[in-house]
């Protein structure tokens, strides 16, 4: 049995892992008429039967309990045990693993490489227990791959590696930058000019990351992004599976492919700490300890 999944906690939390209950109702078809005009019996469809109306009725009404009202009803099989309830939950959902870590709001990202699982976000990146084989590592993705449109999960591959991060602009932008003081108005003009000509930048130092991320929401809308790691999808973007079907790479370290093409100008980006040196339009250095940018500085 598939099982929805709601955020840890109670319905107020925003973060969420459940699917809108959606029944779609099918309008009903006009009787066809012989001759005379006058409906024919064989031909009028059975109206719908009212007790299905009212199982919708009820089940958008629980809809937003659904989550307390599954760990209710599990925690009696696991004697008292909450934890281990919303395990449960995640086991009969398929998330496993991916479902506990993506209800912890400090992260952002989390990366699978076979059964081994990284997580990144604003307590910097650390590796957690990983999964128990690789089927139900695969599983877990698949079911995340799924349920991305209403999770608010962008899934893409990197080299061998699976990223799942979060969609909707999570993380600072580029107006975060300058009210920080971390960039000044001529270089966000000089990063705009360059994604406008669909130019390489890259930002080299311990907080790149968190610096790529911002300029990310810089992008146009409507370009195809091939997401390395630690990359939010801008607004008004679209996921692409590999740089050849790109407009632009954006992440940390997104391969060595990705990296060349950029390199020789085949694709535009927005590269934190490449793998080698690369040909760019923008080389920029920010100061500053990995979860604390400080200052971007552009290089020769």
């Amino acid at each position: 049995m598939q099982v929805s999944v709601k955020a840890q906690g109670r319905p107020s939390e925003p973060n969420r892992l459940q699917a809108p209950i959606e029944i779609p109702l099918q309008a009903p078809r006009r009787p066809a008429t012989d001759q005379s005009g006058v409906a024919s019996e064989s031909t009028v469809p059975p109206s719908a039967e009212p007790g299905w109306l009212t199982a919708d009725r009820i089940a958008r009404s629980l809809q937003p309990r659904i989550y307390e009202l599954w760990t209710d009803v599990l925690t009696r099989y696991t004697d008292g045990d909450e934890a281990m309830a919303r395990r449960v939950y995640d086991v009969l959902s398929g998330f496993h693993l991916l479902g506990e870590l993506w209800r912890d709001t400090h992260i952002d990202e989390l990366h699978i490489h076979g059964t081994d699982v990284t997580v990144c976000g604003r307590d910097g990146m650390r590796p957690v227990p990983g999964f128990p084989d690789l089927a139900t590592a695969q599983r877990a993705v698949e079911a995340f791959k799924g349920a991305r449109s209403y999770v608010g999960a962008v899934v893409s591959h990197v080299g061998t590696a699976v990223i799942v991060s979060r969609d909707g602009g999570a993380g600072p932008d580029a107006s975060w930058l300058l009210a920080g003081g971390i960039m000044a108005d001529d270089q966000i003009s000089q990063v705009e000019l360059a994604m406008r000509h669909m130019r390489a930048i890259t930002v080299t130092g311990p907080a790149a990351r968190i610096v790529v991320r911002a300029l990310a929401s810089l992008i146009p809308a409507g370009s195809r992004i091939y997401l390395g790691s630690y990359a939010t999808l801008p607004r008004g973007c679209v996921t692409a599976a590999t740089p050849l079907e790109a407009d632009f790479v954006v992440g940390v370290r997104p391969g060595q492919v990705a990296e060349e093409m950029a390199a020789e100008g085949q694709v535009a980006a927005l590269i934190a700490n490449p793998e080698r040196p690369i040909r760019a339009a923008l080389r920029l250095a920010v100061s500053g300890p990995s979860a604390a940018p400080d200052k971007v500085s552009l290089l020769p």
